[in-house]
């Protein structure tokens, strides 16, 4: 087949003044001879056909300059092939004037796009929120870059008089950094006899302005009888963008029902994963700690490396006896220490981890419903029905290519979509084909949870492959059903096998006929490898037919196809009563409703019983808590002393998880037991927690103190007699937080659950029983006495949680519990009111001893009142977490907060309320001044905790595409902070630091402000106030002037910080 002139060509066409016919003819072409042409202008484009100068804007030539794009008429096309080859494109130049920039009063914004109509071009008013419609079906669509993402969107439908429905898809497009954004509002059509049409409006920079377009247009539609639809049907999907079918496409995952047959696979694959585990591992999944995992698979980095150097078996065996001891095997394997090895063990962690994020997302429950195994796998799963088009379109798109003599029983086909594969798969490098990748049942809970994964070796992953790594380190594809037969294995629970179908973007393939095992990219040029089969007329190293590519972001799973060989045994799997199909959601009557703004007054000792805590039938095994510190200025340095006791008749070791603040080092670790002083010492962590095994091991008292988190502690006391008494003492240091005019000194008595259960499950021996203490606990014996020193005036010192007895001066205080005080989950809060707390001071100590000085700077910003004419540009977001954790007096609590900021938010501000859970739900589709307070009271009092997890950061993704006009946007999180994705939600706080601020409050008796929240907001110059007992809350919020010296009402700018 000859190659035609225009291979590698992509013609943009914009020719609106060429007669229809010529358009066509143009058109067919350039399809002849082998080119491709689009009405849009992109980055694949290698040309531009004009016949008029001047419908490009600067903004368009701008992009053609930057990516290199030739500018021609269309007489380049056919004296081209007049020629049989690519004629000089110089001597085609429509624009003589390119390089000339058109005057001030005639140049087009970056976003907007140059029309025929006069009317059109002059620049809107300000307030002037009226649709410019650029573009209609057969006009030329404008050049909008293709990086876009969809910041909202809507669906609706009409029904027409004759029975016939009009589908319309709104969409909200947005691209560029958040100082040079353009938006585009789109807008599809479904026409009743089965026509599709377009229209796109322009909009200017204004992320308010674009929003205010967006919804007005909306509005239009509704008045000429659409009607919003809350779920998107088949018909809409397809009218929708790629980006927005990304988006639809994950959240279809959380849906609340499944099919019997999506249930029934979605059992399977958690049983063969399970079924491995269990058959391999000592102790269940649930109870594996990520921490080991994640040390697990740093000890087989480092066995890998050493089998390179080709170290002693001897070393290797010991090197591999660390792995297991963090990942206990039922039993060690007696085979030597291979690469191979090495790589099977690399998986099993992989599985491991897959497993325990699933455990993780439901509570470490051992089998959750199916329902919460589904959601774990975000991945979309739908069975395709047996009797379609389409299962049959795929059946045989599967058996095209099998070369086996004995037939294939096709059982299941399952549609499947992940939506980080939708997003960002590359489909523009073209070669599109449907491929076929086989695997053990029990991998695919991975595959489907986290997609397919580079391999992290090149050798044998483990799996009997005839072709195994032989074109280096990439992900393995087939055309052929045979080949990728040989990669599956029946599995376990029903002696069925799995394969996955996908779309692989092979781009510019490279043929290969001998191996390469040194591959980790496609060679220069390529974007992917083919291994060609050898046959009798072609000589080749591989057996079947090999496609590999190297970045997962060329890969994008359609199907899963379940199917059975010749000699398979099926056996009948029945999964338990355990498979929940739809989620449970409590009417919203049975939550309590928050009536009342104002916080109610409460005495928090009221509900404090004083006194050691009843043993109910089991020893309390802390006995008591005495804190000493010092606090100078704004730094403190503490001391705990913890005192625990062996029930015990036998030894123990006992692994106590304890909280400490956010922002503390710890500098001292002692322990007395029996009579005996130990001093321990700061070691490199992976040498302390060898000697602290082989201690244990060999029956000798051991103490190890380990940081898992940022502010949790573990302390492990092993082979502790029986009945002995172990007082531990632990010193640490911290910073104190300025709220308002007050130093806070904070010390936490519970961590959040999820936190603690990664410490206590990690695995630092395995010789005598372990104990995990997860508190300080509830009501043990309780004293703390502290010496505070102040540069200025102390005007007041009071404690939310506890009586204190005091004596002070005027710059000095020393502070202390009074007689039987405990300690419960609200922990210790202290604040002492200053006198000129923003006034920079610098502090001299001398050395007793040396001729030594040592300085401390302390600097506190002046939080004053916003300026008026800077609050008039800046607005407040409240958003309120309504995920299932919330439930009960934690959302109650939270609603108050959330109503009463509201109360506090000054006239000129800009005010939306957004609750979110899963998914989230905005009161108003950008912020507005609101005159009246009772719509946005509303939508707080009547939200309910019944929106599933916690994806904070999904809502961050849609502010992050809408930043503020003008002015700063203030965000305020009320939540348990049990958050998704917290790293995710980190870089979102973090890139848009530069106009939103985030404020965290935490509800609740044990939020996790000890974990992600409070980091998020310390990020971005925001803060976070641990919010537990109520009468706490009141005292941040108050607006009222108190003794704690809170002079004037604060706008929500000093709410989020006065605490």
């Amino acid at each position: 087949m000859t190659v035609g002139i225009f291979e590698d060509c992509t013609f943009c066409l914009k020719v609106k003044h060429l007669p229809r016919q010529q358009k066509r003819k143009l058109q067919t072409d350039i399809k002849e001879n082998g080119g491709n042409f689009s009405f849009l202008l992109n980055a694949q484009c290698t040309h531009v056909i004009l016949d008029n100068a001047d419908v490009l804007s600067q903004y368009q030539l701008n992009s053609l300059q930057k990516h290199h794009i030739h500018i021609t008429n269309p007489e380049f096309i056919w004296e081209s092939i007049k020629e049989g080859k690519l004629v000089d494109v110089r001597n085609y130049d429509p624009l003589k004037s390119v390089g000339i920039a058109p005057p001030p009063c005639q140049k087009a914004s970056s976003s907007e796009v140059k029309t025929d109509d006069p009317s059109l071009d002059s620049p809107p008013e300000k307030d002037d929120v009226a649709l410019t419609e650029f573009s209609t079906e057969n006009a030329e669509i404008p050049h909008f870059p293709q990086d876009f993402e969809v910041a909202k969107y809507n669906t609706l439908e009409k029904v027409g008089p004759q029975g016939g429905s009009e589908t319309a898809v709104v969409e909200l497009w947005c691209t560029g950094p958040p100082g040079e954004r353009i938006f585009l509002t789109s807008a599809r059509f479904l026409l009743a006899d089965g026509t599709e049409t377009k229209r796109l409006f322009s909009v200017q920079k204004s992320s308010e302005d674009a929003s205010q377009r967006y919804e007005r247009y909306v509005e239009e539609l509704q008045e000429q009888g659409f009607l919003l639809r809350e779920h998107f049907t088949p018909e809409a999907t397809q009218l929708a963008s790629e980006k927005l079918q990304a988006l639809l496409l994950e959240e279809a995952v959380p849906s609340s029902a499944l099919s019997q047959e999506v249930s029934g696979l979605v059992e399977m694959i958690w049983a063969e994963a399970l079924g491995r585990l269990e058959h391999t591992l000592l102790k269940p999944v649930n109870r594996m700690s990520l921490n080991d995992v994640g040390k697990a698979e740093g000890v087989l980095l480092l066995v890998k490396m050493a089998v390179k150097k080709g170290e002693t078996a001897g070393y290797l065996h010991k090197m591999m006896s660390e792995f297991y001891r963090l990942i206990p095997h039922r039993g060690v394997p007696a085979e030597p220490v291979t690469l191979r090895l090495v790589a099977q063990k690399e998986d099993l962690c992989q599985l491991i981890r897959d497993m325990v994020s699933v455990c993780e997302t439901n509570l470490s429950k051992p089998n959750p419903p199916s329902l919460a195994k589904y959601r774990a796998l975000r991945c979309k799963i739908e069975l395709v029905e047996p009797n379609t088009e389409e299962f049959s379109r795929v059946k045989e798109e599967v058996l095209r290519n099998d070369h086996r003599k004995s037939p294939v029983n096709i059982l299941q086909i399952f549609r499947v979509g992940r939506a980080s594969e939708a997003a960002e798969f590359l489909s523009q490098l073209g070669t599109v084909r449907r491929l076929l990748h086989g695997s053990p049942a029990q991998s695919f809970v991975g595959i489907l949870s986290r997609g397919l994964l580079l391999p992290k070796v090149v050798e044998d992953r483990g799996v009997k492959r005839t072709d195994a790594g032989n074109l280096g380190s990439g992900i393995y594809f087939s055309d052929s059903l045979s080949t990728s037969i040989k990669y599956s294995s029946p599995g376990a629970t029903d002696g069925t096998r799995l394969l996955v179908v996908c779309d692989v973007a092979l781009g510019k393939c490279v043929d290969l006929h001998e191996k390469d095992l040194s591959l980790t990219e496609a060679p220069p040029g390529y974007d992917s490898v083919h291994g060609v089969r050898g046959t009798a007329s072609v000589t080749s190293d591989f057996e079947d037919d090999e496609f590999v590519v190297y970045k997962t972001n060329q890969v994008k799973m359609k199907y899963v196809i379940k199917f059975c060989i010749p000699g398979d045994e099926i056996k009948d799997f029945h999964p338990g009563d355990n498979t929940e199909l739809e989620e449970h959601t409590p009417e919203i009557s049975h939550f309590s409703k928050v009536e009342d703004l104002q916080l109610p007054d409460t005495d928090p000792l009221g509900h404090v019983k004083a006194g050691l805590q009843d043993p109910s039938g089991n020893s309390v095994p802390l006995e008591d808590v005495h804190i000493k510190g010092k606090i100078i200025d704004f730094v403190a340095q503490v001391i705990v002393f913890q005192t625990y006791t062996n029930q015990s008749p036998v030894p123990i070791e006992a692994k106590y998880v304890f909280p400490l603040d956010d922002k503390a080092a710890v500098c001292g670790f002692e322990a007395f037991i029996n009579g005996k002083h130990i001093v321990g010492e700061v070691k490199e962590k992976e040498a302390a927690h060898r000697e602290y095994g082989a201690a244990v091991s060999q029956g000798h008292g051991a103490y190890l103190m380990d940081q898992d988190a940022p502010d949790i502690f573990t302390v492990s006391v092993g082979n502790l007699p029986p009945k002995a008494k172990v007082l531990i003492k632990i010193t640490y240091i911290t910073e104190l937080s300025l709220q308002g005019a007050c130093a806070a000194f904070f010390l936490p008595a519970t961590v959040a659950p999820w936190q603690q259960d990664r410490a206590v499950n990690e695995n630092t021996q395995d010789t005598v029983k372990k104990i995990c203490i997860k508190e300080i606990g509830t009501q043990q014996s309780f004293s703390l006495t502290l010496s505070i020193e102040m540069p200025h005036l102390i005007e007041f010192i009071s404690s939310d949680t506890h009586q204190l007895r005091q004596k002070r001066t005027d710059c000095k205080a020393v502070i202390s519990t009074v007689e039987g005080s405990s300690l419960d989950s609200s922990g210790f809060s202290l604040r002492i009111g200053l006198l000129d707390a923003c006034l920079s001071r610098m502090w001299v100590e001398k050395h007793p001893e040396k001729e030594s000085e040592a300085c401390m700077l302390v600097f506190q910003p002046d939080l004053g009142s916003i300026p008026p004419e800077q609050a008039e540009r800046s607005e407040v977001v409240i958003c309120l977490d309504c995920s299932n954790s919330m439930e009960g007096e934690t959302f109650l609590e939270a609603q108050q907060v959330a109503l009463h900021a509201l109360s506090l938010v000054g006239e000129p501000w800009k005010v939306n309320i957004v609750r979110f859970g899963t998914g989230y739900k905005e009161l108003f589709s950008y912020p507005k001044c609101v005159t009246s307070s009772s719509t946005a009271s509303e939508c707080i009092r009547t939200a309910a905790p019944t929106m599933g997890n916690t994806e904070l950061w999904k809502v961050l993704w849609h502010l992050s595409l809408l930043p503020p006009a003008h002015g700063l946007r203030n965000i305020l999180l009320i939540s348990d902070g049990h958050l998704q994705h917290e790293s995710l939600t980190l870089q979102l706080v973090k890139r848009n630091a530069q106009h939103t601020r985030l404020f965290s409050c935490g509800v609740g008796a044990a939020p996790a402000a000890h974990g992600g929240v409070l980091h998020q907001s310390h990020s971005n110059a925001g803060s976070e106030p641990h919010l537990q007992p109520t009468p706490q809350l009141m005292a941040m919020l108050d607006p009222q002037p108190t003794e704690r010296g809170q002079g004037s009402n604060p706008r929500p700018h000093d709410a989020s910080r006065v605490h």
